[in-house]
């Protein structure tokens, strides 16, 4: 085949192939396939629940599936809900249940199927349902998977899964580590408060900071937090135990968020215990978790501390010896239906 005479984007009236435009799209995405904002086309339930879905606004791009090999350049397309689509489920009947698949599909009858009666307006795309999305032949993007019971017409958002990915996902990180020497605040090395009055900050002290402050990113929807105590000390003939975890937030607030808590939101609390014996113990805490970032918190400066409390007795400290260290994620994922964490 020879060199195409018109590459892509020619001036002066030439007449350009649309290969060439699907090809600079797909150069552009580096093939991907999925939603091109954390929350667009998200598939929910209609608001007073029927035998419809409601697929809401919002883009996604697709490779040309139906392009077998690269042999001519490979080529994306876009697809794009304006405002939202009520899309009907099949009901199911008294024979079983079923699990079937939410698409949005190009239909080009360049290379597959019939021109549309509406040459200029199409439609060229559609939604479909499909019992998998293992090696579709056509240009796709996966949005829900539905399970529906036997005999069931309405559909609710129990019976939705969302399966939508970011096509092209940012990420971003910041670190925080502190080693904890003599000169900081001794008082606070040793960890006093219960776990159920909401522990305190750890290292530090209850009120006294040991965390820092981070931007986080308007376009991050999940935060992976890695956070290490290194060398904890275990004073020996103690019943030491107790629990872990990271708050955050951009409210601190004297124990009144629910749990006791000094920011509204954390992470899973991690446990931690120490033989009774008569030896002075050393031990490494580390936790890693991954949640949502609430649509509050998002472009907006945050706290993120180092919390503990104890349901044994006191004896767990830290000292001169001792750090700590933080490493935050940030994530673009396609963002849930209510875009809240729960504590």
């Amino acid at each position: 085949m020879p060199l195409q005479n018109v590459p892509w984007a020619t001036g002066n009236g030439s007449l350009n192939p649309v290969e060439g435009a699907r090809m600079s799209l797909h150069a552009a995405t580096k093939e991907a396939r999925g939603i091109l904002t954390p929350r667009a086309m998200r598939v929910t339930a209609l608001p007073v629940p029927g035998s419809a879905v409601r697929i809401l606004h919002g883009a996604c791009v697709t490779p040309n599936d139906y392009l077998k090999s690269q042999e001519f350049g490979a080529q994306s397309y876009v697809m794009r809900e304006t405002s939202y689509t009520d899309f009907e489920i099949p009901a199911t009947g008294s024979s079983g249940g079923a699990t079937r698949y939410l698409i949005a599909r190009v239909m080009d009858p360049q290379y597959a199927g019939p021109m549309p009666e509406d040459e200029q307006n199409g439609p060229y795309n559609e939604y479909a349902l499909v019992r998998s999305i293992s090696n579709l032949s056509y240009p796709h993007v996966p949005l829900a998977k539905i399970s529906q019971p036997a005999n069931t017409g309405t559909i609710t958002n129990s019976m939705i899964t969302d399966i939508r990915e970011v096509a092209i996902p940012r990420h971003d990180w910041a670190i925080f580590a502190r080693p904890r020497v003599v000169a900081d605040n001794t008082a606070g090395m040793n960890l006093t408060v219960t776990a159920t009055d909401g522990g305190e900050y750890f290292p530090g002290g209850d009120g006294s900071s040991n965390g820092f402050r981070v931007r986080i990113p308007e376009w991050a929807t999940r935060v992976a937090i890695d956070a290490r105590w290194s060398s904890v000390s275990y004073r020996g003939g103690r019943d030491l135990r107790g629990f872990y975890w990271v708050e955050f937030g951009d409210e601190y607030r004297e124990r009144t968020w629910p749990g006791k808590r000094q920011f509204e939101f954390a992470t899973q609390k991690f446990a931690f215990n120490a033989p009774n014996t008569s030896d002075h113990k050393r031990n490494d805490w580390g936790l890693m978790d991954a949640v949502v970032v609430p649509r509050k918190l998002r472009g907006k400066m945050c706290t993120f501390v180092f919390k503990a409390g104890r349901t044994g007795q006191t004896g767990v400290s830290m000292d001169e010896y001792t750090g700590v260290g933080m490493r935050l994620d940030f994530l673009e994922t396609a963002d849930p239906a209510d875009g809240v964490l729960t504590p």
